[in-house]
């Protein structure tokens, strides 16, 4: 039944991996991907970064290695998250008003410490000087919570609002606006940021600035607009006539401390001096300047047309967030120019983005003499100049696909000023079509003077006023660039659809990397915060992974974008007790690739329609020739090489191909588009060489070979309208199937054939039906151009093949021959093969394999239905012995020798459900886990058929966080340093301790002391010093307990009975003073209530 087989043929090539023994599969490291996040925050000192998800996880990202998640106790959604640096702590509160509380101080992993319930929660501030949380509530309250002793602090801020008002009303001051909100949350709190004494409390109708130590109001600014005035709303409002009040959602203060932001409902922003709050300094929109102010022929216009048409109320966002940000791009201690970052406040043509507004400095002289200057009252040379540093003079806009959520800002050094301070990037919270909510990472502050963007260019919006109008202008460039996060909040930002792991040679792996590596900050978020240190348990494992091969992973998403990282078992390695210094997986972001820029120039010059393809199907990478092919979902193809490749092309392009001219957008990166393939149907199989072909498969049964260095197509075959016929069996035709015999695998080698045995290039073309074609290239006519010349030479295959699974292999090794450089040169010279091959192709149901390309078989292997059907397929090496594995999509991992093709074994993969799995040479895999409803990827398990010795455990972590440089900002004056300034400086501030000192009360317990860690940022030791102190300690201490014990267990009894006595004394007159301490308080609220909190 079969022919005779050679020798070399014969040759066992899986003699290592025969026992069942040698197969161990394992999960090494899952990288979870999450597209539910709800809360982010940063500790700029430290350089950490923290996420809160929807289902209670909680990310925290540094330096490398340094990737750690924890849960909240219960799966409740996380709503706020806060670092606290002085008290070395991460709290959150989550959607049921729990707030929980971990330690950072501790070696390993983050200490879950305390929790607390609170009622409903609007806002959360923490101090960057003290190890209090301040918690705005439904209620209008602000609690404090006290971090160093982990409890609720005595100190409570009443709703403020409701007692101003009622102070208002004991004065006989008439309120303008008939309509007061039954309840007055608190919506937002801010300390001052630069007296921490001081604190700006925002209600829904107004905002009050409170001392704290002497737990009394300063100022409430109200912003009532009097009738004919248009707010937010604009003239179309129903109740422009009459007396209305803006409602408050957020609030900023100037790094001065001197002016106050507050953004309002119906999407204005109000500015207030600090110290009057008598009248705003400006109310704007977008669109119009002085909206609270009457301008009586507008308002005339809009009433005399009222009755003649129906005008549409332009519809603008509330504005949700702001953020005020100094720079130190001055020595004037008031600071220089400042940004105002505004999220909302759009029309619908441009909502769900962010704006950048530039002030100018706010330096004011002194003012000209003659009036003194009188306490309490703001000068009018004061209010004029802050009238004008408020007037913006440019502006910005982040259009950023989807609807940005919220945003926080990145500090290159510490925390002051509200994060606000010096900022580098931008973090948004942004809201796709799938309705997940991802991080984006972008610069700061964008590039000065650039066009208003807009979310639907056909959308008609109102006209700018002056303000808009003088700031929209220069070039349509974007003035920002993307930052690069770690791999979970960058693949969710990209919505990651797949991708596949592929092992480098060492020549490779030592070209690819330099070239993929960015040197410098300005490409990436800077997380730098903590240590990890792998675990010195498994040493003898960590050394051996030195010899493990590098790996590379190429993901791919909906946003046209291709991302390559190193994800090499090297990385988790560091020297004997010294950290991690690679991060794992590590972006190589200089091997990007970005498809929307190539699209928009095919669309320009007419070889595209307009409509974008939604995501990318498949990539190939040739990383010899460092060549990427790119299938698109409309079954176009772009191909991108590497930029020291350019040149001129050659030879005369076909129809088919349109050589690219952009430049790509991301500059950090050194791939630059080559050509664009056009569609001939949606692809099914994709094959790019080491040596310059490209071979495409389509589903009408067409293929297209070309070659890249004309680039040219040189080859198109097959189709319906084909006129090549070949036998096949009655066996092989399939009920139901296409009419077009679809090419499903695609296979470059350098072989021979039986009657043609000579090195030559081959492409090897599987097809639906069980039906091989070997195509062979030839060079011809001068110049020498490739070509094919012969016919193509049909053999019998296997039905169903599975793309990427046929292979050609050398007979006496078990190696790829695929098609390379170095064979190349050989088929010049028309060398005959060195030794013959093995061809092995997979299919659904089976696999065969064959005594070279057209040679007898002389292997053969089915699985059951069982089974399931093949998903993918790979010959794996380990040793010296090579075996062929297929997992099929009922879970199952089935293991083959070669080339005789004996089941070894069969064993279950762990559940992976909705998943693409890609598999290396090596037998190391990826599991592209996905959402069942949106089809992105929601996590990806890195596994393995040979978990032997394999060290991927999770390393430990010490975040280190070092207390702040910069000491807390001090209030200055107004006007510049003399004896006129200093008459306008406020009092002497107070310190973060003793804030905390008059927050916690008189009974504040010590706070609790934290474990030492192991290893610090200025221990030069690392893990190996503080170690080897810890032991020396240890024992130290134990010799000492061992003489001294039988004298200190007599004195501790001792102890015992005189503390039980003491402790029944406290008891008792902790009794009393409750009493006591409950009728002092009754009698004393009313009169703090009409006393202290409001002296004016």
């Amino acid at each position: 039944m079969f022919a005779k087989l050679s020798n070399a043929a014969s040759l066992e090539l899986s003699n290592d991996l025969q026992d069942e023994m040698d197969w161990v599969i394992g999960h090494l490291r899952t990288l979870d991907v999450p597209l539910n996040i709800t809360a982010f925050a940063i500790e700029p000192a430290t350089k950490l970064l923290a996420i809160g998800t929807s289902s209670g996880s909680i990310f925290v990202h540094g330096g490398p290695g340094v990737d750690v998640k924890v849960n909240t106790p219960i799966s409740v959604g996380v709503k706020f998250l806060a670092f606290s640096l002085p008290s070395k702590k991460l709290l959150c509160i989550n959607d049921q008003n729990s707030l929980h509380v971990w330690s950072l101080a501790t070696f390993g992993a983050p200490e879950y410490l305390a929790s607390a319930r609170f009622d409903q929660v609007n806002s959360l501030q923490v101090s960057s000087s003290s190890c209090h949380a301040f918690i705005g509530l439904q209620s209008g309250e602000v609690k404090t919570y006290d971090l160093a002793c982990l409890r609720k602090s005595p100190y409570t801020v009443p709703n403020l609002w409701k007692l101003y008002q009622q102070n208002q009303r004991a004065r006989g001051v008439p309120s303008l606006v008939d309509e007061v909100p039954a309840t007055e949350p608190c919506v937002d709190q801010v300390l001052h940021p630069r007296d921490l004494n001081r604190i700006f409390v925002a209600y829904s109708s107004g905002v009050v600035l409170s001392n704290i130590t002497d737990r009394s109001t300063v100022r409430a600014y109200e912003l009532v607009l009097p009738p004919g005035a248009p707010g937010g709303s604009g003239y179309g409002a129903a109740d422009i006539l009459m007396h209305r009040r803006s409602g408050v959602t957020c609030l900023a203060v100037h790094p001065s401390g001197h002016i106050l932001a507050v953004g309002h409902a119906d999407g204005s922003i109000s500015f207030w001096a600090v110290e009057d709050d008598a009248a705003p300094l400006a109310v704007f929109t977008f669109d119009e300047d002085n909206v609270h102010l009457v301008d009586t022929e507008k308002l005339e216009s809009h009433l005399q047309s009222q009755g003649q048409r129906s005008q549409a109320i332009p519809v603008r966002e509330p504005v949700i967030k702001l953020a005020w940000s100094g720079y130190s791009n001055s020595t004037d201690p008031r600071g220089g120019e400042t940004t105002l970052t505004i999220l909302g406040g759009l029309d619908a043509a441009r909502g769900g983005n962010a704006t950048v507004l530039w002030f100018p400095p706010f330096q004011p002289t002194d003012p000209p003499g003659g009036q003194p200057p009188q306490a309490g009252i703001l000068h009018p040379f004061f209010r004029a100049a802050m009238v004008e540093s408020v007037n913006p003079i440019d502006l910005a806009e982040y259009d950023i696909d989807g609807e940005v959520q919220d945003f926080i800002l990145v500090p290159k050094e510490h925390p002051h000023f509200a994060g606000t301070f010096d900022p580098y990037s931008i973090l948004f919270s942004i809201a796709n079509e799938a309705r997940d909510r991802v991080i984006g990472a972008y610069s700061f502050p964008p590039a000065r003077t650039t066009a208003l963007g807009t979310k639907d260019k056909s959308t008609d919006s109102t006209v700018p006023s002056s303000l808009v109008e003088d700031l929209v202008t220069g070039p349509a460039v974007l003035p920002y660039h993307h930052l690069s996060l770690p791999f979970p909040l960058i693949s969710g930002e990209t919505r990651l659809t797949g991708g596949r792991i592929l092992t480098l040679e060492t020549a490779q792996y030592e070209r690819i990397i330099p070239l993929g590596k960015i040197v410098g900050d300005k490409f990436s978020v800077q997380l730098e915060g903590g240590k990890a240190f792998a675990d010195q348990v498994k040493y003898d494992e960590i050394r051996l992974t030195k010899y493990q091969p590098r790996r590379i992973m190429v993901t791919y998403g909906r946003d046209l974008r291709v991302l390559f990282y190193d994800i090499s078992a090297q990385l988790l390695v560091g020297g004997e007790h010294e950290p991690l210094q690679g991060r794992f997986p590590e972006p190589l972001l200089g091997l990007t690739v970005e498809l929307r820029t190539v699209w928009s120039e095919l669309v320009t010059r007419g070889k595209r329609s307009g409509v974008e393809p939604e995501s990318i199907q498949a990539v190939y990478l040739a990383p010899d020739a460092l060549e990427v092919a790119i299938v698109l979902d409309t079954g176009d193809l772009i191909v991108h090489r590497n930029i020291t490749q350019q040149g001129p092309t050659y030879g005369a392009q076909t129809a088919d191909i349109t050589v690219l001219q952009s430049a790509p957008t991301t500059f950090t990166t050194k791939m630059v588009p080559y050509f664009a393939l056009e569609s001939s149907g949606l692809v099914v199989a994709c094959n790019i060489s080491d040596i310059g072909f490209l071979a495409v498969s389509y589903s009408t049964g067409v293929v297209v070979v070309v070659d890249m260095r004309g680039p040219r197509t040189i080859y198109r075959g097959g189709g319906k309208d084909s006129k090549e016929k070949h036998r096949i069996s009655i066996n092989d035709l399939h009920v139901g199937k296409s009419p077009a015999d679809v090419a499903r695998a695609l296979t470059w080698s350098i072989a021979g054939l039986d009657d043609d045995d000579v090195l030559r290039v081959r492409l090897v073309v599987s097809r639906e039906s069980g039906s091989t074609e070997v195509l062979t290239l030839t060079r011809s006519g001068t110049p020498p151009l490739w070509g094919i010349t012969q016919k193509p030479v049909y053999v019998r295959g296997i039905s169903d093949p599975i793309p990427e699974a046929s292979f050609v292999l050398d007979s006496k090794t078990g190696g790829r021959q695929d098609a390379t450089g170095s064979l190349l040169a050989a088929s010049y010279e028309l060398q005959a093969p060195t030794s013959p091959v093995l061809f092995v192709t997979v299919g659904e149901k089976g696999v065969k394999s064959y005594a070279g390309i057209a040679g007898d078989r002389i292997g053969k292997a089915d699985w059951g239905i069982r089974a399931g059907n093949a998903l993918a397929a790979q010959v794996v090496q380990r040793m010296a012995s090579r075996a062929l594995v297929v997992v099929t999509d009922k879970e199952e991992v089935l293991a083959y020798t070669l080339p005789r093709l004996e089941l070894i074994t069969r064993f279950k993969l762990l559940p992976l459900d909705n998943s693409a799995l890609s598999i290396d040479q090596s037998g190391d895999f990826l599991a592209f886990n996905a959402h069942q409803r949106a089809g992105t990827i929601i996590s990806v398990v890195y596994g393995t058929f040979f978990d032997i010795r394999r060290a991927y455990g999770i390393p430990e972590v010490d975040f280190a966080l070092q207390p702040c440089k910069v000491t807390q900002p001090q209030p200055v004056a107004m006007a510049p340093p003399s004896l006129v300034g200093t008459w306008w400086n406020y009092s002497t501030s107070i310190s973060g301790d003793q804030l905390d000192s008059l927050l916690g009360g008189p009974d504040r317990p010590l706070p609790q002391h934290q474990r030492p860690t192991l290893g610090t940022a200025s221990s030069g030791g690392g893990i190996s010093s503080s170690a080897s102190t810890a032991a020396a300690n240890i024992a130290a201490s134990a010799a000492a307990a061992q003489t001294s014990f039988y004298s200190k267990i007599s004195s501790a009894l001792n102890e015992r009975g005189q503390l039980l006595g003491g402790l029944e004394e406290s008891f008792n007159s902790l009794e009393q003073g409750s009493r006591n301490m409950a009728t002092q308080a009754k009698k004393l609220a009313a009169q703090q209530t009409a006393k202290s909190w409001f002296g004016f």
